[in-house]
């Protein structure tokens, strides 16, 4: 029987999304520090849970009536996480750069005026250029009425279109869910360490493997934080290597930047993970870095400078995740729409958190109404439903990879559907308004590292572990979306009219806007022609998924991951090929000595690794925050 969520709960969860949020810009934006949001298990939701389990443990002893129970306290963080996904790099801090970039760089050298803005949808960007001085020059205050009511418009139909987004997410997720969880019994990696963190016995924290993985990690980085304010303070060196600076000769030197990274935490995350997926992440790290040699040494850049299009590779590898899941699942799914239309069915969906049929519905509507919403945005029908559909097929891929594998990184940089339509189909088969809305669509396409869809299945996950209502628990998420889009709004605007967008508040992130709206400029001016090569190695990274699941379906020994395959060709990956070898290495080392036993035995060493990491990372921030210290990056990915 489930427990009832308490409002209590709920209330906590929204007022720790704002904290997290502002907290989350100053780290990424202003002290240019560490990215919490760019790897799958949120660093700063972990720190914040930390935070409420220990003040419950007081609760419990002193007040116990208003104490929390393990499904409440993991609430937080869920609500943390997914309040906090849209301040991820590649989201809003994108869309506020693309909402200010073109009336505020229009000249008459770019002609922006002249080439699209007619096209722009006025209600999703802020037209007027006064308002933007404080947001590019600081020294101003974003709660003035010239500034709120320019930005009250974008802010509200942002937020309308993002949270309806993540509504079609979850009804995705809970026509899947019963699929993933109890059939194919997935084993959701990245919700280990806030289930064992939250453990109402507070077991992790009796273990003294555990504190030593824990002191390690955070040893390594008290004194790197001291180095980076105190250079002649020794430090220790684990990212300071870059193995491309040594190979200069053609063609090796194709490989370029392979950096010899030695991340704790990521180290920690890495032995979570199937020694198959740990394997495969490095291996094809390295496969694609020789598709780069190979390149070079046959002269195929000269023509062709994308080659060997790794990231139309990986998009395909995306697409292909996500057939297969469609496939295997087909089964399931008919019974699925067997029980939408009201026919036998085996399934009872009773206990979850809406009914199929309501989900089915939510999809349609919610799908139909993003079309319209695109149509009013100046897109086409069609158009908008091919965008639509590669996205959510996209999400569908990023949400399984999560829940059966626990990825670290999932970002697939710059090969969205926005990205992909225009080099397969061609520039000039899209209209104006078409390619407008592309442009602004790189505030959700850039890449997808904090994409909110798997953040819902593990919660739909952590509230069947806990034993609380689940209906209650999506309602709080779906919620926790809402708020998190204003507060995303709220402390990015707050913080950039305080110090400047182009000032002390990351004036790197104006690139994005140049990013997206130099890409349109040059499909205006010069429309490239479809590119069949582009088509030919998204099909031959859609095959060679399928090829790789079918093979790994048949020997239970192929040790060749397609979700390796799919997320190993990532900038993030870059950083982390190194470390997931050594959790494999010593992983593999530990299977074959001990067995599973082994595994779970040492495993507290490695949850301590991440948590020692995340607490000091954590805890440095703020105070560098507070007292103006340069602050010690211990990821930054």
């Amino acid at each position: 029987m489930s427990t009832r969520i308490s409002p209590r709960a709920v209330i906590l969860g929204i007022l720790l999304i704002p904290i997290n949020n502002l907290w989350v810009v100053y780290m990424q934006e202003v002290k240019g520090g560490n990215f919490p949001t760019s790897m799958s298990l949120f660093a700063h939701a972990v720190f914040s849970l930390l935070i409420v389990v220990l003040l419950n443990v007081f609760l419990r002893k002193y007040l116990p009536r208003f104490s929390l129970n393990r499904g409440e306290m993991l609430l937080s963080y869920t609500m943390v996480c997914l309040g906090s996904a849209w301040l991820g790099i590649d989201n809003y801090p994108v869309l506020v750069a693309c909402a200010t970039h073109p009336v505020w760089f229009a000249t008459p050298e770019n002609k922006y005026e002249i080439l699209f803005f007619k096209h722009l949808p006025k209600w999703l960007i802020v037209p007027d250029k006064k308002a933007l001085e404080g947001y590019f020059y600081g020294w101003s205050s974003f709660y003035t009425k010239e500034h709120l009511l320019a930005w009250l418009q974008p802010i509200i139909f942002w937020t309308f279109f993002f949270t309806l987004m993540v509504y079609v997410m979850m009804c995705l997720n809970i026509i899947f869910r019963k699929q993933w969880t109890d059939n194919e019994r997935l084993t959701f990696p990245i919700i280990q360490l806030p289930l064992a963190i939250a453990d109402e016995k507070l077991t992790l924290f009796k273990s003294k493997l555990m504190w030593t993985g824990f002191c390690l990690s955070a040893l390594i980085d008290i004194i790197n934080n001291i180095n980076a304010n105190y250079p002649f303070f020794p430090h220790i060196a684990i990212r300071d290597y870059d193995l491309g600076q040594f190979i200069r000769t053609p063609p090796w030197n194709a490989i370029g930047w392979t950096p010899l990274y030695f991340f704790p935490c990521i180290i920690g995350l890495g032995y979570l993970l199937p020694l198959d997926l740990a394997f495969s992440c490095w291996f094809f790290y390295w496969y694609w870095k020789l598709q780069k040699v190979l390149s070079v040494a046959f002269n195929l850049q000269v023509a062709r400078p994308d080659m060997p299009y790794i990231n139309d590779q990986s998009a395909g590898a995306y697409i292909g995740i996500a057939f297969f899941v469609l496939w295997v699942g087909r089964k399931y799914l008919r019974q699925v729409i067997q029980r939408v239309f009201g026919r036998h069915s085996e399934l009872d969906d009773k206990h979850e958190p809406m009914s199929y049929r309501t989900a089915f519905i939510g999809i349609i509507v919610g799908f139909s109404t993003l079309m319209t919403f695109l149509a009013k945005a100046g897109m086409r029908a069609n158009t908008a439903f091919f965008f639509l559909l590669i996205f959510f097929l996209l999400s569908l891929a990023i949400a399984r990879i999560r829940v059966e594998l626990g990825s670290p990184v999932h970002d697939l940089h710059f090969a969205g559907p926005d990205q992909m339509l225009p080099r397969i189909v061609g520039v000039e088969a899209f209209s104006k308004g078409d390619l407008v809305f592309f442009t602004l669509s790189w505030c959700f396409n850039r890449a997808y590292r904090a994409h909110p869809m798997p953040h819902q299945i593990e919660g739909l996950k952590i509230a069947e572990r806990t034993r609380v209502d689940a209906r209650q628990y999506m309602w709080a998420m779906l919620l926790a979306s809402f708020i998190g889009s204003l507060a995303s709004f709220w402390a990015l605007l707050h913080t950039y009219y305080k110090l400047g967008a182009t000032g002390k508040a990351a004036p790197w992130v104006t690139g994005y806007g140049w990013e997206a709206f130099n890409r349109l400029h040059s499909w205006l001016t010069m429309p490239q022609e479809r590119d069949n090569l582009c088509a030919l190695f998204t099909f031959w990274g859609f095959l060679s998924t399928l090829v790789l699941v079918f093979i790994r379906g048949k020997y239970f020994w192929w040790p060749f991951h397609p979700v390796g395959y799919a997320v190993s060709s990532s900038w993030s990956m870059g950083l982390l090929w190194l470390p997931i070898f050594i959790a494999w290495f010593i992983k593999f080392a530990v299977l074959n000595i001990s067995g599973l036993r082994g595994y779970r035995l040492t495993l507290p060493f490695f949850l301590g690794l991440i948590l020692g990491e995340f607490v000091i990372g954590g805890l440095t921030n703020i105070f560098g925050i507070f007292f103006n210290w340069q602050i010690y990056c211990f990821w930054g990915g």
